[in-house]
């Protein structure tokens, strides 16, 4: 299927569509990733990490937190912590749920 809309759809609406099945397929996975790309490197997004993190917090947050840590090897928590935020990064470990 990801062939498929690969060869035959291009631009914006191939990125949606492959987000789309990548979120269908597996929920935690696609959440994991986009959470890590906003706490990679120098600074976090922070407009995408807590918009994340408010919408998927209580049942979707522990596997969101497995899936982080078994594909990118540190937990989110570790994170999350690595950026000093004051009061935004205390909301943001207390959603959070605790490390890993």
């Amino acid at each position: 299927m990801l062939e498929s809309i690969k060869k035959e759809v291009k631009g914006s609406l191939e990125n949606a569509f492959l987000n789309l099945i990548q979120c269908i397929w597996n929920k935690a996975l696609y959440f994991a990733g986009l959470l890590y790309d906003s706490v990679k490197g120098e600074g976090t997004c922070n407009k995408l990490l807590i918009r994340i993190m408010i919408s998927c917090s209580g049942v979707d947050m522990l596997k969101i937190r497995s899936e982080f840590k078994r594909k990118f090897s540190k937990s989110l928590y570790y994170y999350i912590q690595q950026d000093p935020n004051g009061d935004n990064q205390k909301a943001l470990l207390y959603l959070c749920g605790g490390g890993d």
